[in-house]
């Protein structure tokens, strides 16, 4: 796949300030349901901008960021919604 640098640069930038934009609970602990609807809004806006090749896109964006737990659940949300519509 030829991959465009500047546009998963600005989507892998997106995602961070969404990951990171969720308020932590009293405690220090992440909200869970808060980081799963987050993921969810991610999704939505790689299949805005990818279409079918949303889930490619997010397995991208995945592999750069091996470490973000994040990244793994737009993966998993993109996968549960199988064939994506442009």
């Amino acid at each position: 796949m030829h991959e465009d640098e500047g546009s998963s640069d600005k989507l892998q930038a997106m995602l961070d300030v969404i990951a990171g934009s969720m308020p932590s609970s009293p405690g220090g602990h992440t909200d869970l349901g808060r980081l799963r609807a987050d993921a969810v809004s991610a999704a939505t806006v790689l299949v805005e901008f990818y279409g079918d090749a949303a889930l490619e896109r997010a397995r991208l964006l995945e592999r750069r960021s091996p470490q973000s737990h994040f990244a793994r659940m737009v993966t998993v949300e993109l996968s549960g919604r199988g064939k994506v519509s442009s």
